[in-house]
C-alpha cells in the first residue's frame, strides 16, 4: 500500500470538479448519459426533482449538462494503492478513507474534511463517493449506495417484518403486527438469511433491503436456543431511515407531535378504516403510548414499540380521542 503524501498535486482534479458540478449537485455518468445528483434530508427547493429516495435523502434534479462528469467506482483494495483526495471547488486535500460505509445512514469517513457535494477519488474523472451536508464534515456517501439508487426506478427496501439490534447476537427487537403472516417473535436470534450468515445489524440491513419483492426468504433463527428456519414472503419498507417508522406507514398514517393523525390512505382495511384524520392515539392495551413531554421522534418510537409488544400479547386495543370522545378499537 502506498502511503499518501501532502506533496501530491490534485489541483488538476480541482479544475475538473469545477466543470463537473454545480453549487447544489454533482454530475455523474449513468446509462450512457449524465445525471445531477444531490443529497438532502428534506426535499430540495427551487429545482425540479426527477427522482428521489426520501428514505436516505438521495435526489436527481433537472439541470443542464456540465462539461465533465464522474464515473462511480466501488472502493476496493486497489483504491488504497494510490494517493486519494477530497476535492471541491475551494480545495483538494490529500487523505485516506478511515471508515467504510456499513449501512444506509452509517456513512464512510475520510481523514480530511469533505465539502457538501465534494468528491473522494484518486483519478480526476472517477470517484469513490460524494460528500454531503452533515454534522460530521469527514462523512461521505460511498458510490455503492449511489449506484443502488440510480439503478432503481423507485426507491425500494425489502422488509421481512422485524426491526433488529446487535446485542452479542442479532436479536429481533420489534415485530411488525401488520406484516402479513409474520412468523417472528421478539427475542428471536437471526443467524442466516437464504444461507448467508448475518453476524450484525449492518449486514442484516443490506441483505434484507436487497431481497426481491414478494420472493420467499428462508430465515434461520434460534428461539429459546432451538434452531429453526422460517419462511417469509418479502414485503417492502414503508418507513424508516430518515422517514418515520411506526409500522402504520403502510396505511399512509401520518402523526404529529401529539400523536394526532394528520393523513391516512383513503381506503383502509377494517378495522383500521375506523381511523380518521384528527383522531389522537392515547393508549395501547391500557397503557399510555408515551409521556406527554416526549419529543416527536421519541413518541413515534414508543408507538412502534407499543404495537410490537401488544402483538406479542396477542391483542392490540387502541384508545382514540375524537372531538373529546374516547373510544377504542381492536386491531
Amino acid at each position: 500500500m502506498v502511503s499518501t503524501t501532502h506533496a501530491y498535486d490534485f489541483s488538476h482534479c480541482q479544475k475538473y470538479y469545477e466543470l463537473a458540478s454545480r453549487s447544489n449537485s454533482v454530475s455523474l455518468f449513468w446509462q450512457k448519459g449524465q445525471v445531477s445528483f444531490l443529497h438532502s434530508t428534506t426535499p430540495p427547493k427551487g429545482v425540479r426533482i426527477l427522482k428521489k429516495d426520501p428514505f436516505i435523502g438521495f435526489y436527481l434534479i433537472q439541470a443542464p449538462h456540465t462539461k465533465f462528469a464522474y464515473h462511480l467506482l466501488d472502493i476496493s483494495p486497489e483504491a488504497f494503492k494510490y494517493p486519494m483526495a477530497s476535492v471541491s471547488k475551494t480545495y483538494a486535500r490529500v487523505g485516506t478513507i478511515t471508515k467504510r460505509q456499513e449501512r444506509f445512514l452509517g456513512h464512510a469517513r475520510f481523514s480530511v474534511p469533505i465539502a457538501p457535494n465534494g468528491v473522494v477519488g484518486n483519478i480526476c474523472y472517477q470517484i469513490y463517493g460524494v460528500g454531503f451536508k452533515s454534522k460530521d464534515p469527514h462523512a461521505f456517501i460511498e458510490s455503492k449506495y449511489i449506484r443502488r439508487f440510480l439503478s432503481q426506478n423507485t426507491p425500494y427496501y425489502g422488509d421481512i417484518g422485524v426491526r433488529v439490534r446487535s446485542h452479542g447476537a442479532l436479536v429481533v427487537e420489534l415485530v411488525d403486527p401488520f406484516f402479513k403472516n409474520n412468523p417472528f417473535l421478539e427475542g428471536d436470534v437471526i443467524t442466516h438469511i437464504n444461507g448467508q450468515a448475518i453476524p450484525n445489524s449492518a449486514r442484516f440491513e443490506w441483505v434484507v433491503s436487497n431481497l426481491a419483492y414478494q420472493s420467499e426468504a428462508h430465515v434461520t433463527i434460534k428461539r429459546k436456543g432451538v434452531s429453526q428456519t422460517l419462511h417469509v414472503r418479502v414485503d417492502k419498507r414503508h418507513g424508516g431511515f430518515l422517514l418515520p417508522d411506526t409500522f402504520l406507514e403502510r396505511f399512509g398514517v401520518v402523526l404529529d407531535s401529539d400523536l394526532v393523525i394528520t393523513a391516512r390512505l383513503e381506503h383502509l382495511p377494517a378495522p383500521l378504516n375506523t381511523l380518521r384524520v384528527g383522531d389522537q392515539l392515547v393508549w395501547i392495551n391500557h397503557k399510555p403510548i408515551a409521556p406527554k413531554r416526549a419529543n416527536h421522534a421519541d413518541k413515534l418510537r414508543a408507538l412502534q414499540e407499543a404495537l410490537s409488544h401488544a402483538r406479542m400479547q396477542g391483542r392490540i386495543e387502541l384508545l382514540l380521542l375524537r372531538r373529546g370522545l374516547e373510544f377504542y378499537i381492536r386491531l
